[in-house]
């Protein structure tokens, strides 16, 4: 199991992911629920909008919800490790109950899985 210290890394960890995955969402936010093209580019004269751009703010707000929706489920995964930590529950795959590898945990603190498992969802998830 992870000592103190450690644990003290990955949270520090998390939390900086925790942090820069806020600001991400607020971003988006801002960018797909109050900007279109007229509207960003100062352009608010009564002429109509040409179609084509209608439709180019209609997919850019599309994909910036979708990729909003991604962050807000990784800000979740961050969280729940967070919540772990204090839990004393950190480090453990959430499947097979084994530790999950340090080596895991730096490249990705918020894994539910170890690799075997993941690995295996991954397969599952293909067919």
């Amino acid at each position: 199991m992870l000592n103190k210290k450690e644990l003290e890394l990955y949270k520090k960890l998390l939390l900086d992911k925790k942090s820069k995955l806020l600001s991400g969402v607020r971003s988006l936010e801002k960018m797909s629920l109050h900007e279109t093209s007229q509207g960003a580019s100062g352009d608010l004269s009564s002429y109509a909008t040409h179609p084509a751009d209608i439709a180019s703010d209609n997919y850019e707000q599309a994909k910036n919800l979708d990729f909003m929706d991604n962050l807000e489920v990784f800000l979740e995964d961050v969280e729940d490790a967070l919540s772990k930590i204090e839990n004393k529950t950190y480090g453990k795959c959430e499947k097979c109950k084994k530790v999950i590898t340090e080596g895991r945990l730096k490249v990705e603190p918020h894994a539910r899985l170890c690799m075997e498992c993941k690995e295996k969802e991954e397969y599952d998830n293909k067919k």
